[in-house]
């Protein structure tokens, strides 16, 4: 009864120790899915990022402060998937607390991008796409914040989905910043992901048939791009047809209002242990001593102008399938450019084109689309909210094309 697939991805966690993607195996994944077999599924193995809680599973969120913490119940999410006849095979490598965009500040240690195990996987959820991209699973559990399931999609050439706002329930869930905290899928082809994502998900319906030639845009004056993939994104937008469109309130001060609620929000979930925030690593620490430099008058600002940038997206969104940019401003950079710097100017390119998704609530997904020297780069594209299958029905369509 014993799934062959379960064998497998035991054996090449093992083997794959290098790249740092899976830190802590479950021991009783056969058992599991001896008891999923039993039911009449077909176990799929899935490994699920260590800010999630998994029941008699160690879940450390990266932090020499949870090194040992081992949770009493599954998250809701993970329970979800148990049901759906996913089973676990261990814990995969974050970015402390979820807090950066390269899963090098972590108890475990940096994660390595299997495709060049010099450079970085990205974050926060690196450890996840790094396990699919090595071949350990065909599907993995993140989160997204601001970019931590698409940005290491995109350095990890995977497929990297973050649901609209909303839509996955957050118990469990260790969390860096509740307004725009998700639960997302990595996943190595979109058969599988869609699966995940729809065990994952509380708010389903059947999706809307997108007609004709897929209607694009590109939001003018928001796109972050080194030159390289710069050229190869208006190449593809190009061949796809894609017009710009402006968005001059998310121009003018939508990461900006980003910024001020996400680190502000940060900040106030990690009060609590602010006695021992001398443990946390060097740029976690210092997110949240900048989160603590917020008013509330300016807290409250930025809400006001989330509010305004969805409405603004919304209008826009009326007469398109999708907006597009790239997943990353700039392909995986090396690791010893990066340990230190965390929350430096990489931080800024490698989040720099997924802030807008979270700030109006939006699905996004990662898909890789084209390579820049040879390193990948994903194709973001940004749904509307609700359309969730909708956008991968569109992914799949702009794969065909």
């Amino acid at each position: 009864m014993q799934s062959l697939e379960i064998d497998e991805s035991l054996e090449k966690a093992a083997k794959l120790t290098d790249i740092n993607a899976v830190v802590t195996v479950n021991e009783r994944a056969e058992a599991e899915a001896n008891a999923v077999a039993r039911r009449g599924l077909t176990p799929i193995p899935i490994v699920i990022k260590d800010i999630i809680y998994t029941k008699g599973l160690r879940t450390t969120m990266g932090s020499r402060v949870f090194r040992d913490y081992v949770p009493r119940e599954d998250a809701a999410v993970v329970a979800r998937l148990r049901r759906a006849g996913f089973v676990i095979i261990g814990k995969s490598n974050t970015h402390e607390f979820a807090s950066g965009a390269t899963t090098t500040s972590s108890v475990f240690g940096p994660t390595r991008n299997p495709l060049d195990k010099d450079r970085i996987a990205g974050g926060s959820s690196g450890g996840s796409a790094a396990a699919v991209a090595a071949g350990i699973v065909e599907v993995a559990i993140g989160t997204d914040t601001a970019g931590s399931v698409r940005i290491p999609a995109s350095l990890c050439g995977v497929f990297g989905f973050r649901p609209t706002s909303g839509s996955t329930p957050k118990a469990g869930v260790f969390p860096l910043a509740p307004t725009f905290d998700e639960v997302g899928v990595i996943a190595s082809n979109l058969d599988v992901l869609r699966r995940a994502l729809q065990a994952i998900m509380v708010r389903r319906r059947k999706a809307r048939p997108i007609r004709g030639q897929p209607r694009l845009a590109v939001p003018r004056g928001l796109l972050v791009a080194d030159r390289d993939v710069s050229r190869a994104f208006w190449d593809l937008a190009a061949r796809l047809n894609a017009a710009e469109v402006d968005l001059p309130i998310a121009r003018a001060r939508g990461r900006e209002s980003f910024t001020v609620i996400r680190l502000s929000e940060a900040s106030s979930v990690h009060l609590p242990f602010r006695d021992r925030w001398q443990e946390y690593f060097p740029d976690v620490r210092r997110l949240l001593e900048r989160g603590l430099e917020f008013k509330a008058t300016d807290y409250a600002t930025a809400l006001e102008v989330m509010r305004r940038v969805k409405d603004e997206f919304t209008s826009v969104m009326r007469k398109f399938d999708a907006m597009i940019l790239p997943s990353t401003a700039i392909p995986a950079p090396r690791i010893d450019e990066v340990l230190g710097k965390e929350d430096g100017p990489v931080r800024d390119l490698l989040t720099g084109n997924s802030w807008l998704a979270p700030l109006v609530g939006a699905p996004a997904i990662s898909v890789p689309m084209f390579k820049v020297n040879g390193l990948p780069v994903g194709l973001q594209l940004i749904g509307r909210p609700g359309e969730d299958l909708e956008l991968l029905e569109l992914a799949e369509r702009i794969l065909s094309l």
